[in-house]
């Protein structure tokens, strides 16, 4: 995770470094000399009416320099919030899909799947017939299909959009908690009762926080895959023995299966140069529609993504091979 975030970071810390050099050229290229003693003097000084047009022409420039800087170091902080949020969501997925939901999802089962179209999977031979039958080298990739109505699903969402809270816009832009956010509203809520019971703006805080996590969910894509090793019998649906009759074809996974999340971030940018930095002028949608919210703001965007993964920790396996005499 560490090597990952800091090769994530490296493109920002060039343009972050780019943009310091460039504030240090304009500096130099006005002459600017830092002296206190001349700055206490500054307010009985009626001459230099030539710098003051100077510094009037490179000010907003400087500014805009300034809140770029700024921008870039959010993005960066923002970079290592989306890999800890994937390592997060991963946690949460091999924690979870191990479970049995009111058996709505039982062990290992998490909503569907199918193969990737786009990686190499090599099916093992299933006909006890042909020689070839048994294990095969390599494995298979599979794309889950889930969304947030899926119970084991929402836990990894959840688990990513509260990771990414820190980096989330606490204004009001008219985004309301869906359903299955307001119980951690409430934890938050709880949270935050408890270890500031003094505070003298709690509604006002509770507010933020409720904003954060309303924008975090709105704004925070979560893809499972799980990759399943040739060694063991597929997870596709066929006819033949020696499948179980307990195992569930195309909800269940594979005993210590790689699963892998990747988390998706819409970060909201700030005004003026962050505009440079987003791929286009998009408002806020709110369950799916194009229209601007409630309050008429619009937020710049830039797209940050991360992938972690972990090995399942189920207990139930699928079956060995069997083989003919």
């Amino acid at each position: 995770m560490t090597r990952a975030v800091l090769w994530a970071c490296l493109p920002w810390v060039a343009i972050l470094l780019g943009s310091m050099a460039l504030l240090w050229f304009l500096a130099r290229l006005n002459h600017a000399r830092f002296q206190w003693r001349r700055l206490l003097l500054l307010h009985a000084d009626e001459g230099g009416s030539a710098q003051a047009l100077s510094f009037v022409l490179t000010l907003p420039i400087f500014v805009w320099v300034m809140m770029f800087i700024v921008q870039v170091s959010q993005l960066m902080i923002a970079t290592i919030a989306v890999n800890y949020a994937a390592f997060a969501a991963a946690r949460s997925a091999i924690v979870w899909i191990p479970a049995n939901i009111a058996g709505i999802e039982t062990e290992n089962c998490i909503a569907e799947y199918w193969l990737d179209p786009n990686t190499q999977n090599l099916v093992p031979v299933l006909d006890p017939s042909d020689p070839n039958f048994g294990p095969a080298q390599g494995g298979d990739t599979y794309l889950v299909n889930a969304t947030p109505s899926d119970p084991k699903y929402a836990k990894i969402q959840m688990a990513a959009a509260l990771a990414l809270m820190g980096v989330s816009p606490s204004r009001d832009l008219g985004l309301p908690v869906p359903q299955e956010g307001e119980s951690a509203q409430g934890v938050l809520t709880t949270a935050y009762d408890a270890l500031a019971p003094n505070s003298l703006a709690p509604q006002a805080v509770g507010r933020r926080l409720n904003n954060k996590l309303a924008y975090a969910l709105a704004n925070t894509d979560v893809a499972v895959s799980v990759f399943h090793p040739g060694s063991e019998p597929p997870l596709l649906n066929y006819d033949s023995p020696p499948y179980p009759a307990e195992f569930i074809p195309g909800q269940e996974i594979g005993w210590q299966d790689a699963i892998t999340v990747t988390v998706t971030y819409q970060m909201a940018l700030l005004p003026g140069a962050g505009r440079l930095l987003s791929v286009g002028n998009a408002n806020i949608k709110t369950d799916g529609e194009q229209e601007p919210t409630r309050k008429g703001m619009k937020v710049y965007k830039y797209q940050l993504s991360a992938s972690a993964t972990l090995g399942n920790e189920g207990e139930k396996s699928v079956a060995p091979y069997v083989y003919n005499d």
